[in-house]
C-alpha cells in the first residue's frame, strides 16, 4: 500500500504532504546501515539532534565510536569503549547503553531442547508426514503427508500451501487454522476472511516486516508471500539471507518463523519483510535491532513486528521506532511472558501512542494468560499454543506474547488493505472494535490493565 511521505522534526512532529510540498522540504532519510556495524561494540551511543555542522565522521569521533546509523532527530554510535551507562531521564541529549545482546526474546517462547515439548506448554511439534493433534483429535493422520510434495490439502479437496497461503474465504482451513480453529474462531478470523474475501485475498497489498530470528525462507507456507529479496537482510550474520538459523527444537531456532506465519494466518495476503536482528539464542544488539527497523521503514514496510524486547528502556531503540512512525509505520511489540505488571521495552513506551501497539496474550476462554504481562497494554490477542510454520518444512505450536503480536500485526494489514484507512486509523480502529475483557471473573484482578480487552476480528472487518 501506498502512504504520505513525512518528515521528522527535532520535536519527532509528523507533518502532512500537503504541507511538506506548501514548505518545500525534502523527506530525510536514514543513513544506509553498515552491515555489522556495532556488532561487537558492548555499548552504543544515542546522540539526539546531532549538530548538522558535524559530518559523520567527525560526529562518530566526538563520542568515541563508529556510527551505526544517523537521521536529522538522531545518530546512533557503536562505542569503541566502555563508560558508566548514561541514566535513561538524564535529559543530556546523549545516552549510552548496552548494546551486545541488550534485546532478546521472552524466556518462555524457547523451544526446550532435547524435548518434545515447546514453551514449557506440553505441546507436541511434527513433522515428515506424522500427524498432530488439537482439541484431543487427529489431523492428517494415517496417510496424508502434511506439507507432502509442497501440497497439503484439507476439506473437499481444496489445494493448500501450493500457491501460497489461502484462508476461509476459499472454502476451507489450511493446516495451521485447522489446528487452532477454536481460537481463529473465537476473535472472528473466519467471518472477516470471509467478508474481505469477496474483495480479493485479505491483507493484500500491505508489507509487514518481521524483525526476528530470520525466517525459513524456503517453507512452503511463503510461497510467494514474501517481499522481494532484495528488501530482505541480516543484520545478524551482515549479510543478505535472512535465514532462521540453528537447530530446531533448542534455543529460539524457528521463533521467526512461527512469528512471520501467525501473521500470515490472519492476513493471506500481506507480504512478509524478513528482516533477522536476532541470532539462534534470541539474543540480539541494539545496533542490529536499530538498524532493522530503519531498514524496514526505508523498504517499504506498513507494519514492523517486534517480538522482542528488553526489560530496561533503550534510548535508541525508541528513536528508531519513532522515524519508523514518521514514516507512517505501524509498530506491534510483545508486551513480555514473565506474569507481572508492566511491559517489556519497547513495548513499555506505547502508552498513548498513535502508531503503535503493545499486545498480550489470551487463552481460548479469553482470560489473560498466566505468562503475560500487562499494564499500559494496548489489547490481547492469541498466544497459547497456536500452531504455524517452522524451519525444515514443519509445523510447530509456540505459546507467548510473541506470538500474540504477529496476530495484532495480522490485523492491521486486515485493515490497511481496504485502502481507506492509514497506519494511525488502523490502530485506532483496532482498539475501538476490541471486546472488553475486564468484567471475566479471571481478569478481574487485571482489571484496567488489559487494553482495550480482546481483539475482535469480525468487528475490525464490518463496514
Amino acid at each position: 500500500m501506498t502512504r504520505p511521505t513525512p518528515i521528522r522534526s527535532s520535536m519527532g512532529l509528523l507533518l502532512s504532504a500537503a504541507l511538506l510540498t506548501a514548505c518545500g522540504t525534502s523527506t530525510p532519510t536514514a543513513a544506509v546501515p553498515q552491515p555489522g556495524a556495532g556488532s561487537s561494540a558492548e555499548q552504543i551511543v544515542t546522540v539526539l539532534n546531532p549538530d548538522p555542522a558535524l559530518s559523520d565522521v567527525q560526529l562518530a569521533a566526538r563520542h568515541g565510536g563508529t556510527l551505526v546509523t544517523r537521521t536529522p532527530a538522531f545518530a546512533v554510535i557503536a562505542a569503541a569503549d566502555t563508560r558508566p551507562l548514561t541514566a535513561q531521564n538524564a535529559g543530556l541529549g546523549v545516552v549510552r547503553e548496552r548494546n551486545r545482546g541488550a534485546l532478546s526474546l521472552p524466556a518462555m517462547n524457547r523451544v526446550n531442547a532435547g524435548s518434545n515439548t515447546i514453551g514449557g506448554q506440553g505441546v507436541n511439534y511434527w513433522g515428515g508426514g506424522v500427524a498432530y493433534w488439537g482439541n484431543g483429535v487427529a489431523y492428517w493422520g494415517g496417510s496424508t503427508t502434511l506439507w507432502g510434495s509442497g501440497v497439503a490439502y484439507w476439506g473437499g479437496g481444496v489445494n493448500y500451501w501450493g500457491g501460497g497461503v489461502n484462508y476461509w474465504g476459499g472454502g476451507g482451513q489450511n493446516g495451521t487454522t485447522v489446528a487452532n480453529i477454536d481460537t481463529w474462531q473465537s476473535i472472528g478470523l473466519d467471518v472477516a476472511q470471509t467478508r474481505l474475501g469477496a474483495n480479493g485475498v485479505p491483507g493484500a497489498g500491505v508489507t509487514i516486516a518481521v524483525l526476528d530470528t530470520g525466517v525459513d525462507v524456503s517453507h512452503p507456507m511463503f510461497t510467494s508471500s514474501l517481499t522481494p529479496q532484495d528488501t530482505w537482510y541480516d543484520f545478524a550474520d551482515g549479510d543478505a539471507l535472512p535465514m532462521d538459523d540453528g537447530t530446531f527444537g533448542q534455543d529460539a531456532s524457528g521463533h521467526g518463523t512461527e512469528v512471520a506465519g501467525l501473521a500470515l494466518i490472519v492476513a493471506p495476503g500481506a507480504k512478509i519483510m524478513p528482516v533477522r536482528v536476532l541470532d539462534a539464542q534470541g539474543q540480539g544488539n541494539v545496533s542490529s535491532v536499530v538498524q532493522g527497523i530503519l531498514w524496514a521503514t526505508d523498504h517499504g514496510a506498513d507494519i514492523i513486528n517486534l517480538s522482542l524486547g528488553s526489560d530496561e528502556p533503550v534510548e535508541a531503540v525508541k528513536q528508531a521506532i519513532g522515524y519508523a512512525n514518521d514514516a507512517g509505520v505501524v509498530v506491534v511489540a510483545s508486551a513480555g511472558n514473565a506474569g507481572t505488571e508492566g511491559l517489556r521495552y519497547p513495548a513499555g513506551h506505547f502508552a498513548g501512542s498513535a502508531l503503535n501497539l503493545a499486545v498480550g496474550s489470551h487463552g481460548l476462554a479469553w482470560n489473560k494468560s498466566a505468562f503475560s504481562q500487562y499494564g499500559a497494554l494496548s489489547l490481547l490477542a492469541p498466544g497459547e499454543e497456536l500452531v504455524g510454520p517452522a524451519p525444515g518444512g514443519r509445523l510447530a505450536a509456540w505459546s507467548g506474547t510473541s506470538m500474540s503480536a504477529p496476530v495484532v500485526a495480522g490485523a492491521a494489514a486486515l485493515a490497511l488493505s481496504s485502502g481507506s484507512l492509514n497506519g494511525a486509523d488502523a490502530v485506532r480502529r483496532i482498539q475501538a472494535t476490541a471486546t472488553g475483557v475486564d468484567a471475566l471473573a479471571a481478569n478481574q484482578p487485571y482489571a484496567g490493565k488489559l487494553g482495550a480487552g480482546r481483539l475482535n476480528l469480525d468487528t475490525l472487518t464490518r463496514p
